[in-house]
């Protein structure tokens, strides 16, 4: 136990310097070693065995896809297809702001992606029509994190590898949390802002609803294509989930290059040798977190850290309630202050295991950790996620916390319903199982 405090001050007080988080974990795991008098020589061993896994090409796999499927227009057909669905409703372009970002989350399994792409596209015609920039920013920092609950989500697989647990068990565990999530950021958005808008005066129209319907359908359908192969493969046993990664990226690539310019006459909306690089370098940064993780992972197997973390918990509290509310407090400041996927590198491989000596569903725990990181994303003070919305929108921190609070609590209210009715996680589950 005093090993992996050791390594948990150490990484914080080289995190609060600004130094890469990779080398935080391993200069922290180095002082854990020295002074818990254990091996050094064990060190380059696992960080070799960190990235010796076939199951890991599946992340820059998706990583490459989301970028592609983004860059190749693909998010500008989903927005004016929910544009001409929700369209007649008052403060519309709200509703077609969460259901992009929910949808776009089975293409790029990204918070932070999602936040960018869709806010790139949305707030400037939303500024357009008169909404209001502090909403806007507050309601796309909220929905950003949706990327991560929409399967295929790269934390999922992350996750996974942490945990030992099946990538396609974990993806569908967070459905529920996502489902529901935008249904109560829709109500709550309307209750607080829509039904202040303006009213629409202009008369429908059935035929002109179906024009527009019917015109932004046959590419938002070539978008919506990709999860249903995805998860279409994995389930009928086509390929594994990380070979799914090597399909998206062939789809996105068609899709975005050939199918868009030759039926669509629709170019890319970035070049692809851009997107490439931003891949690779975001690829190579999460490769060396996981080369550390695991060097994090054997310290705590040698200390013993999981038994003495468990049996600490165990005398002090025998309830599984009692456990997670504690589990979902830290969770929940470790997701506001650290990177979700370094989170789950660091502490999944703890807590995992003593969930489950609470009688907690290892899957039921998947969903619980990865909402609760989301959560943490706009969550101030630190919230990523408001920051990463503000420079899309132009707006300042401080303004954006009270439009936050609404949605905010629509994610407590999804946490608690999460954690405490597994049914809504394993229920999606179940279909896989």
């Amino acid at each position: 136990m005093l090993l992996l405090v050791i390594f948990i001050l150490v990484f914080m007080l080289l995190s609060a310097l600004r130094v890469p988080v990779a080398f935080s974990m391993g200069i922290g795991v180095l002082a854990s070693f020295l002074i818990g008098g254990l091996p050094v020589n064990l060190i380059p061993a696992a960080l070799f065995s960190g990235l010796d896994s076939f199951a890991l090409l599946a992340i820059p796999a998706f990583i490459y896809s989301g970028d592609i499927m983004g860059g190749g227009g693909i998010s500008r057909s989903l927005v004016n297809f929910f544009a001409a669905l929700f369209g007649r409703f008052r403060g519309s372009l709200c509703n077609v702001l969460i259901a992009t970002s929910a949808l776009f989350g089975t293409i790029v399994g990204s918070s932070v992606a999602t936040v960018s792409a869709v806010g790139g596209i949305m707030v400037p015609e939303m500024l357009k029509r008169g909404y209001d920039k502090k909403q806007i920013t507050a309601l796309l920092a909220a929905t950003g994190f949706l990327g991560i609950l929409i399967p295929p989500s790269i934390s999922g697989i992350i996750y996974s590898l942490a945990t030992g647990q099946r990538i396609l068990e974990v993806w569908f565990s967070t459905i529920g949390a996502g489902l529901l999530l935008v249904i109560l950021y829709m109500v709550a958005n309307y209750i607080v802002y829509g039904r202040k808008l303006p009213k629409v005066t202009e008369p429908f129209v059935f035929g002109k609803f179906v024009r527009e319907f019917a015109g932004t359908l046959p590419m938002a359908a070539v978008a919506m294509i990709m999860p249903v192969i995805i998860f279409g493969g994995v389930y009928g046993g086509v390929f594994t989930a990380t070979e799914a990664g090597a399909v998206a990226v062939v789809y996105g690539l068609f899709a975005g290059w050939v199918i868009f310019p030759l039926l669509f006459k629709s170019k890319p909306d970035g070049k692809l040798f851009a997107m490439t690089r931003k891949s690779v370098l975001q690829c190579a940064s999460i490769a060396i977190a996981l080369s550390a993780a695991a060097v994090v992972g054997r310290m705590v197997a040698l200390a013993g850290v999981v038994t003495a973390t468990s049996e600490f918990l165990l005398n002090v509290t025998e309830s599984r309630i009692v456990f997670l509310i504690i589990v979902n407090i830290i969770l929940l400041i470790c997701g506001m202050i650290l990177d979700p996927n370094v989170t789950i590198l660091i502490f999944a491989p703890i807590m995992a295991p003593i969930a489950d000596v609470y009688g907690v569903d290892p899957i039921h725990f998947a969903a619980i950790m990865l909402l609760n990181l989301g959560v943490g994303l706009i969550t101030p003070p630190l919230a990523g996620n408001i920051f990463v919305a503000c420079k899309v929108t132009g707006s300042k921190f401080g303004e954006v916390i009270k439009p936050i609070m609404p949605f905010f609590l629509c994610a407590i209210i999804a946490l608690i319903l999460i954690t405490y009715i597994p049914a809504i996680t394993l229920f999606f589950v179940q279909i896989v199982r």
